[in-house]
């Protein structure tokens, strides 16, 4: 347990609810820079035996590249990281891809449980702004079903969700504020700092032809099969459990070939699947834009 005294006493707190449980689940729930992730990582080097990261912040994500969900097993003091899996929402904010947010975050958790996890730690996105935001929080809240419910907020901007669950058995709901270690960051910052992510992921890209025969396609497909309508988008490639296999880049669409031209990381490609597609565009010098 770490007692310095820089650590907050609502963290240790938290601590000692979720030690007090069997294999509890954790819903961190706070804007951008409300500290979750550091708040996450403290939860996580309190315990000795597996914990699980699930982390469901795709604009920051810490596990995965960005637009990605990610759940990592970690063990040890310091924690140490196991393992790893990752789902594809196609996009750095839950905005227009609500569904597969919720869908990708739903399919980890189980995973955790499959590992032997203990404690499940939910990292999630900071979406909390105006009614569709406040919606998604809900539904995801109401799909995950979590033990505890953990509120970063400076006042009172995150009660109109957690007042739907205030009473429900089995949850317990928990407001703290934010650490004064909690660093903020820019918008420019930000989008700098998954541009760096993106190009450290395909730094050693390569050319690849996916066969399109037998394979699944899903997610944000464009509306057409013109090659101007999927170069430079970012889609993933995944296994028969639609799990991340690698992701790609499209540089063409090839029907007379019958391939999906992509630049990739190194990879396996008889492990793919199908094909989920994104709505980012990763333009030459990994530049990307979010459409839609």
């Amino acid at each position: 347990m770490n007692n310095e005294p820089d650590i907050p006493a609502s963290w240790e707190r938290l601590h000692t609810f979720l030690a007090g449980r069997k294999s509890p689940v954790a819903y961190v729930l706070g804007q951008g820079d409300a500290g979750k992730s550091t708040l996450c990582r403290f939860l996580a080097s309190s315990y000795a035996g597996p914990v699980a990261y699930l982390d469901a912040d795709t604009g920051q994500s810490t596990i995965g590249p960005p637009a990605t969900a990610g759940l990592a097993i970690c063990t040890g003091k310091p924690s140490r990281v196991r393992e790893t899996f990752i789902r594809f929402v196609g996009s750095t904010s839950p905005q227009g891809h609500q569904l597969q947010h919720l869908v990708a975050t739903a399919r980890l958790l189980p995973l955790a449980r499959e590992q032997g996890a203990g404690p499940v730690l939910i990292d999630s996105p900071g979406f909390i702004e105006g009614p569709v935001a406040e919606e998604f929080q809900v539904r995801m809240i109401d799909l995950l079903h979590p033990d505890l419910v953990i509120a970063i907020q400076k006042g009172h901007e995150l009660d109109g969700i957690l007042a739907n669950f205030r009473s429900r058995t089995g949850m317990t709901t928990i407001s703290i504020a934010p650490s004064q270690y909690a660093r903020r960051r820019s918008r420019v910052w930000r989008a700098r700092y998954r541009q760096a992510l993106f190009r450290a992921y395909f730094s050693g890209h390569r050319a690849a032809e996916i066969p399109l025969e037998g394979k699944g396609f899903h997610g944000k497909i464009p509306g057409s099969f013109r090659d101007a309508d999927w170069q430079n988008l970012l889609v993933a490639l995944c296994d028969p459990d639609m799990l991340v296999v690698s992701l790609a880049i499209v540089e063409g669409l090839d029907l007379a070939g019958g391939v999906l031209e992509v630049r990739v990381p190194p990879l396996d490609l008889s492990r793919v699947a199908s094909v989920q597609v994104g709505s980012i565009r990763l333009e030459p010098g990994l530049e990307f834009s979010v459409e839609g």
